[in-house]
């Protein structure tokens, strides 16, 4: 029973990661016209350690992923990225692939 508690704790927890980042893309859209990113309809964004943790990676490299190379946005009204998920997974796969 614990363990099922558990699993729904993070699950819910999951879930409440997903839909900050859903709340403060729908912000940025609704702000200033052209100051948003183009989006396609297919991409997510999840915040920072969300991101770190799915792809196995140091926090720090994360947020300088979305600072240098374009890969996320400054969440509005808060101090945190928003990493988008493809865009990160097309460079990790690029990079992983031997030259």
């Amino acid at each position: 029973m614990t363990n099922r508690l558990s699993q729904i704790d993070q699950l819910i927890e999951a879930a409440r990661r997903q839909l900050d980042g859903l709340v403060a893309l729908r912000a940025d859209m609704a702000g200033e016209p052209g100051t948003e990113p183009e989006l396609e309809d297919d991409d997510e964004f999840v915040d920072s350690w969300t991101a770190a943790q799915r792809f196995n990676l140091p926090i720090d490299s994360v947020r300088w992923l979305a600072r240098t190379k374009a890969m996320g946005m400054k969440e509005r009204g808060k101090n945190r990225w928003l990493i988008n998920v493809k865009a990160l997974r097309r460079y990790l796969t690029r990079r992983s692939r031997p030259s």
